[in-house]
């Protein structure tokens, strides 16, 4: 994918992430009072943002999980997993799968694939933001994208 041009992209400030996570945290307390996850996993890069606050709403334990598919230009590659098997394998009970948007839906995608055959626990994924040409639709997101978002700490 070619760097968009600036009318391509939206620049979240952190203001309006503020918004949101609460709005996404709200929304997961809300529908988990019951039956509460055990443990947030957080993408990382653009998950841990997310997921470090979240877990502390929800009182549960973080674990980050390095994958990623898309390269520094951009550009989608192959789905990697960095993360050594003995961590993911900590992901028991509920687990929530935190990301700041689902865009192609591959990480998300691998991952909702991939832990349930590792660990056998049930996931849950929320976003941010969902565009809707990814493969996976999270269950529970704040907003729809239709551009390039630019987080406020991708921001230079």
């Amino acid at each position: 994918m070619a760097t968009p041009t600036a009318a391509e992209q939206e620049y979240l400030s952190w203001d309006r992430f503020a918004q949101l996570l609460e709005t996404l945290t709200s929304r997961l307390l809300d529908a988990h009072a019951a039956e509460p996850f055990d443990r947030v996993v957080g993408i990382s890069r653009g998950g841990l943002p997310l997921a470090v606050p979240i877990s502390h709403r929800l009182r549960v334990p973080l674990t980050p999980v390095e994958i990623k598919s898309y390269k520094d230009d951009r550009s989608q590659g192959e789905v990697q997993c960095e993360t050594p098997l003995e961590v993911l394998q900590r992901c028991k009970g509920r687990v929530l799968i935190v990301d700041d948007l689902a865009d192609s839906g591959r990480t998300s995608d691998f991952l909702l694939r991939e832990l349930p055959r590792i660990t056998g626990a049930a996931f849950t994924l929320a976003t941010l933001y969902w565009k809707r040409t990814s493969t996976v639709r999270p269950d529970y997101f704040v907003d729809e994208a239709t551009c390039w978002i630019v987080f406020p700490w991708e921001n230079d």
